[in-house]
């Protein structure tokens, strides 16, 4: 494939690690899964009537015909392709904790969690047949740097991938600005799904607001690093913020239990803004697999819509 860009050796490895894992754990995936959650595009049975010359025989049920002696046709209700947009926060704060992009096959980091969530995700819904595109903002104005349209087709999945592989988590925009700007490029109502730690949280969840009515089905990932959940033992730490640069020392003794009482409450306060719009919410962990945890989605989708 052609690229208008000169793409690196990392920059390769890990368009291969995404489209490795991709590949991978959606064959997992499947195992199960009988019917997509997701698949948008059918001719979905609607109702009968009785036959009328000229009426295509291919329609006609032949065992209804056995049982009452009468020709019937069966009419179906066209659904369109489903579009669905990937848009991934790419904040600072994303890139936590620091590290290798992956321990084993599991992401370090919640950006690259979020990452490979979205991969997996996509590479789903382009193989069923519909279309997947991906938003990423820059590391400077509001402004798509990162943008693939939504479309269909394996090559277009590989573009999707190879874009998804470059997007580093040095934003200086949240997430709040990245669904602003989706609800700006999306034509037609589809699903949006959203990857982030949610640390604007107010701003970001009135823009999911906006985005559901708009007609949108909008999935959010909550994407947290483990260590964000306590705080380490061993007295005074200096912490820094990573959209700032601001440090801070304290004694992690004397802060504990506010901290994570303070994080409990976030992120519950996060999932009950998110649910109580109708919309479903899932909660991504690093360190923990990722299978289990989008087949618990799936399946749960699956069963409940």
């Amino acid at each position: 494939m052609s690229r208008p860009h000169v793409v690196s050796p990392a920059e390769l490895s890990s368009l291969r690690d995404l489209e490795l894992l991709a590949r991978t754990t959606v064959e997992g995936l499947r195992q199960g899964l009988h019917r997509s959650p997701f698949h948008g595009y059918s001719a979905e049975f609607s109702q009968y009537r009785h036959y009328r010359p000229g009426d295509d025989l291919k329609y006609v049920d032949w065992k209804a015909f056995g049982r009452t002696d009468r020709l019937y046709s069966r009419q179906f209700r066209e659904t369109t392709n489903l579009g669905a947009l990937f848009v991934i926060d790419n904040s600072r704060s994303m890139a936590f904790p620091p590290g290798e992009h992956t321990q084993g096959s599991r992401p370090a980091s919640k950006f690259a969690l979020a990452q490979a969530a979205a991969a997996v995700l996509a590479t789903l819904v382009i193989d069923q047949g519909d279309a997947a595109g991906l938003l990423a903002l820059s590391a400077a104005a509001s402004k798509a740097t990162w943008y693939v349209p939504a479309r269909s087709g394996r090559h277009h999945l590989h573009v999707l991938l190879a874009t998804l592989a470059r997007v580093q988590s040095v934003g200086a925009e949240g997430i709040a600005a990245g669904l602003r700007r989706s609800a700006a490029l999306i034509r037609r109502r589809g699903m949006v799904f959203v990857f982030s730690d949610f640390y604007e949280e107010e701003e970001a969840i009135a823009e999911v607001r906006r985005l559901a009515r708009m007609g949108h089905d909008v999935i959010i990932f909550h994407v947290i690093a483990r260590e964000e959940l306590s705080l380490p033992r061993g007295g005074a730490v200096e912490f820094e913020d990573l959209e700032t640069g601001a440090t801070v020392v304290t004694n992690t003794e004397s802060v504990r239990t506010a901290y994570e009482t303070n994080v409990r409450a976030f992120l519950t306060r996060t999932q009950q803004s998110v649910e109580r719009l109708g919309l479903d919410y899932v909660r991504l962990v690093t360190g923990d697999p990722l299978e289990p945890a989008l087949r618990r989605y799936l399946v749960t989708r699956r069963g409940g819509k």
